[in-house]
């Protein structure tokens, strides 16, 4: 009996990736992150060298509601620090919205 040759497997090449791809959400927030890190690494923040109170603290030594000291950062006349989603205001900060003049930390008397 005549012995059959094999069969060459016929490997077809891959399929190439469309041109015009657009990116999947990961993609998109992995760019993302990658730019943020850059940024803060670039720009860190200034030491910290006075108390941080928070807001409601602070509304309360100001004797003004939380909702108003939050009106005024959104205007931009309060500055503040945030930490997560919490809002913290310095002391120096405080004292300037009360009108109090306030000594520089370090400074010697």
């Amino acid at each position: 009996m005549p012995v059959k040759a094999a069969r060459k497997k016929v490997v077809r090449p891959a399929r190439p990736a469309p041109k015009n791809k657009k990116p999947c959400v990961a993609d998109l927030l992995r760019a993302r992150m990658e730019r943020e890190q850059k940024l803060n690494a670039k720009t860190p923040a200034p030491p910290l060298t006075e108390n941080l109170f928070p807001i409601t603290a602070a509304a309360k030594k100001l004797g003004r509601s939380v909702w108003t000291l939050r009106h005024m950062a959104s205007e931009g006349r309060l500055n503040y620090r945030r930490g997560g989603r919490r809002m913290f205001i310095t002391e120096s900060e405080i004292a300037r919205l009360a009108g109090k003049e306030v000594l520089a930390v370090n400074a010697t008397a």
